[in-house]
């Protein structure tokens, strides 16, 4: 290496690039980007996450209210996360097999979504309505008629407010009472689902708890202004039409079958090159064409470019014909074993 280049330190180097007109770009700070989970649907967009975001804290300012006239202590509620997930994934993301579930549906029609607490959660709700203060929920005891009682009354209230939310959007109501384990809703694999998460605490304390509902991305698209594309109203004619051209392009194997013949199993064992073969069909009748083993059409042997090809007379046999089959024609007896003619004598 040249003794000049040794002496060229960064200093040197910078008033070089700089004298040259050329100046090192600057250092850019790396932002911090959210991982992309491929599994999760991208069904709302950011800014109809925020006008949804806008909503639930709304709602939760009425669970607040629900939640501080049951116990007749204050409560603080608000949302902390909604995301989206395919309903495939449901128990990736929460647990309702061990929660308690609360599940809503339209006026008509099946569930499309459900409230959920955790046990523990049930448990010092239950307490707290009945005057235990202090008692710290037991998520594995059961509870009483009357606590069960006590707590749908309350749950019924938090959903009635998340569901008042959505009106005039889309009108749901709750399907009745709370029960513990996998609430029984149709959600197609694919489907788009939506968890809201609200922090329940209460005021004075540390520890919280949360709220869960879990919906249908689509019951909320007209809430955040989603265009939805309607339905398409397919007729009896067109879905025919549709389907008979997808018929006409499935490929079919159409097979010619020339004769048959019955002989004997010594006899053909003694088939060899040079023998000849009579089939059990006189010349003059024609060729079938079969497709699964059904006669479609009947011709003649005939040649085109250089290949064996078949010149169609007769379409599909009759509806009757088809179904006590071919008689036989006049002068031909029952079917007899093929008589084979021999033209050199075999060798050896």
């Amino acid at each position: 290496m040249s003794p000049l280049v040794d002496h060229l330190g960064k200093a040197k180097i910078q008033q070089l690039l700089a004298a040259m007109g050329s100046v090192p770009a600057q250092e850019q700070a790396v932002e911090n980007a959210m991982p992309y989970d491929w599994r999760d649907p991208r069904y709302l967009n950011a800014d109809q996450l925020n006008r949804l975001a806008a909503v639930m804290s709304q709602a939760a300012a009425r669970f607040g209210v629900i939640l501080t006239r049951f116990f007749r202590h204050e409560f603080d509620v608000s949302p902390t996360g909604i995301t989206q997930h395919f309903a495939g994934d449901l128990l990736r993301f929460v647990d309702p097999a061990n929660s308690y579930c609360a599940t809503f549906s339209p006026e008509k029609g099946p569930s499309c979504g459900f409230l959920a607490i955790t046990p523990q959660m049930t448990t010092t709700w239950a307490s707290r309505l009945l005057g235990d203060t202090e008692i710290a929920g037991d998520g594995n005891r059961s509870m009483s008629s009357l606590e069960e009682s006590l707590l749908s009354d309350l749950v019924a209230a938090v959903l009635d407010a998340f569901l008042a939310s959505l009106r005039p959007h889309e009108t749901l109501r709750s399907d009745g009472r709370l029960s513990k384990g996998h609430p029984n809703i149709p959600f197609e694999r694919t489907e788009e689902i939506c968890k809201i998460v609200f922090r329940v605490k209460e005021a004075g304390k540390e520890e919280s708890s949360d709220i869960t509902f879990v919906l249908s991305c689509s019951r909320l698209a007209a809430l955040v202004g989603k265009p939805v594309a309607a339905a398409p109203r397919t007729t009896p004619q067109e879905l025919s039409q549709t389907l008979m051209e997808h018929l006409q392009q499935m490929p079919v194997t159409i097979q010619a079958r020339l004769a048959t013949a019955k002989i004997g199993f010594q006899e053909l064992l003694d088939l060899g090159p040079g023998d000849i073969l009579l089939l059990d069909k006189p010349i003059q009748e024609m060729v079938e064409l079969t497709v699964e083993n059904r006669t479609a059409f009947r011709g003649r042997p005939a040649q085109s470019d250089g290949r064996y090809a078949i010149l169609i007379r007769e379409g599909p046999p009759k509806q009757e014909e088809t179904r006590t089959g071919a008689q036989p024609q006049a002068g031909r007896g029952q079917e007899t074993p093929a008589p084979k003619i021999r033209t050199e004598p075999r060798k050896g």
